[in-house]
């Protein structure tokens, strides 16, 4: 009797260790640094958090910095090309892409807290700040094709997209981390995308 509930337990443990998947270690890394910094990104409290023991940790991740790395890596996805695949996509008119692609950017209510604790892990770690140079390079190139394919003559759809994003990345740490203004971002695109 003993042993069979030795083993209940055994098969039960397994069971948990493979309930948490790779992403589901990902997705909930990303959540506990958008709402406390990388330094809380630890295995325990995300075990915990997903029902799971360490065990299962290392069978996804060789070490901690692993999965900070695969977090990095699903947050370009995610915030950057996933959008641009999504504006392409649903977008079939030219003048419709910068309006979906502002509120995709203005409307996600988790992305704020998250684009802070990127920026301030950015600060800390070469590999990050590499990163996030790298992304706001390509969100920007972004906003200026979609200005370019506006009529807007290519430098001024330069300066105009990197004016609006940086609009965007000082309103997130303006506003606290909570949701921009919709108005705001209705007129900022009103401005950037006259063709004057």
């Amino acid at each position: 009797m003993k042993s069979a509930n030795r083993s209940r337990r055994a098969q039960g443990k397994a069971g948990a260790e493979t309930k948490a998947g790779a992403s589901d270690w990902i997705r909930a890394g990303l959540a506990l640094l958008g709402r406390a910094g990388i330094e809380a990104v630890r295995v325990e409290p995300l075990a915990a958090k997903l029902g799971v023991t360490k065990g299962s940790f290392y069978w996804h991740f060789k070490d901690r910095d692993a999965l900070h790395m695969a977090m990095l890596e699903a947050w370009r996805a995610d915030t950057t090309h996933n959008v641009i695949a999504r504006v392409e996509a649903e977008s079939a008119r030219k003048g419709e892409r910068l309006t979906l692609l502002i509120g995709l950017a203005t409307r996600n209510t988790a992305l704020p807290r998250l684009e802070i604790a990127i920026r301030a892990w950015a600060k800390t770690d070469e590999r990050v700040a590499g990163a996030v140079g790298e992304i706001d390079r390509q969100r920007t190139d972004y906003v200026a094709l979609l200005l370019r394919d506006l009529g807007i003559e290519p430098r001024t759809a330069r300066l105009r997209a990197k004016i609006l994003y940086l609009a965007l990345i000082g309103g997130l740490f303006s506003e606290g981390g909570g949701p921009p203004d919709g108005a705001l971002w209705a007129e900022a695109e009103r401005l950037i995308a006259r063709n004057t």
